[in-house]
């Protein structure tokens, strides 16, 4: 018995103690790219809220998808910065809230300057969460934007007009171009 319960006690200490390691480099890249304010990020997973009681919608997602996680891979999407600008377009899966009549884009798409930023790095995390405040044509949004040193990325939108949605996927640094 004693063993037993030594050996769970290891087993909880031993997660605990897991943390987020990340090397010297993969911080500096994380730093200097968030600094140089060219950055973008590509989903590969979707996870809308409120869409578990939908019967019959898993028939219309795409292969390994289910209500709660739909898989991105092979649709194009992306959210970029560049300098004081961000460029968003990504596909929507989630309920409509407020009546916008029918319009031919259903995703999020955005491109312009936020209204309201904040950043923040979290060492512990090893990951800067970026916040932005944005007004589109239609409908404001609330964004989070979460940058780790391995290159994953989490977006959580948050919309005037939609139910939430979360994207977890990658980011790199965009090279900047001549122009």
């Amino acid at each position: 018995m004693r063993i037993a319960i030594l050996s769970i006690l290891v087993i909880f200490m031993s997660c605990a103690s897991a943390k987020n390691t990340f090397t010297s480099t993969e911080i500096n890249n994380l730093i200097g790219t968030v600094a140089s304010k060219n950055i973008e990020a590509t989903f590969n997973w979707a996870q809308p809220t409120g869409l578990s009681n939908v019967r019959g919608f898993n028939k219309l997602l795409p292969p390994g998808s289910s209500a709660n996680n739909i898989n991105l891979i092979g649709n194009a999407n992306f959210f970029r910065i560049k300098n004081d600008s961000i460029h968003i377009d990504l596909p929507y899966y989630g309920e409509q809230q407020m009546s916008t009549g029918y319009t031919s884009g259903s995703g999020i798409k955005f491109e312009g300057k936020a209204s309201e930023t904040s950043k923040v790095y979290n060492e512990r995390k090893g990951a800067y969460i970026i916040a932005y405040s944005v007004q589109a044509k239609d409908e404001n949004y609330e964004i989070m934007l979460t940058l780790y040193a391995n290159n994953k990325s989490n977006l959580n939108v948050n919309s005037s007009h939609r139910s939430n949605i979360s994207y977890n996927g990658d980011w790199k640094e965009l090279k900047k171009t001549s122009k």
